[in-house]
C-alpha cells in the first residue's frame, strides 16, 4: 500500500506538475493579459455619491428646520408633563410650547 502511494505522488511530481505549471501559467497570462486590454478599454465609472449619514444629507433646508422645531417642541412637552407631574408651575412652559407650534405652522 505504501508503495502505490509512493508511485502516485512520484508520478504526479514528474509528469502532471509540470505540465500543469506549464499551461497553468500560459491560461493565466492569457486572462491577465485580456484582463488588462479589457480594463483599458472599458472605462466604468462608479458614481459615487455622498449624503448619508449625517443628519439628512441631501434635505431640504426647510425640512431640516422643522425637524429641529418639533424635536425642541418634543422635548418642551416632556417638561411640561414633568412639572405638571411634580406640581410645579407650567405657564412659561406652555407660553413656549404656543411660540414653538406657531412658528411650524408657519413653515408648513
Amino acid at each position: 500500500m505504501k508503495f502505490n502511494k509512493f508511485l502516485k505522488l512520484s508520478l504526479g511530481i514528474f509528469f502532471v506538475l509540470p505540465i500543469s505549471i506549464l499551461f497553468g501559467n500560459e491560461m493565466r497570462a492569457t486572462h491577465l493579459s485580456d484582463r488588462v486590454n479589457y480594463e483599458l478599454n472599458h472605462e466604468n465609472l462608479l458614481a459615487c455619491g455622498g449624503g448619508g449619514g449625517g443628519g439628512g444629507g441631501g434635505s431640504k433646508p426647510g425640512a431640516l428646520k422643522t425637524k429641529k422645531l418639533n424635536t425642541k417642541l418634543n422635548f418642551k412637552k416632556k417638561q411640561l408633563s414633568k412639572k405638571a407631574a411634580a406640581g410645579e408651575d407650567t405657564s412659561a412652559l406652555k407660553a413656549e410650547i404656543k411660540e414653538l407650534e406657531a412658528k411650524l405652522a408657519e413653515m408648513d
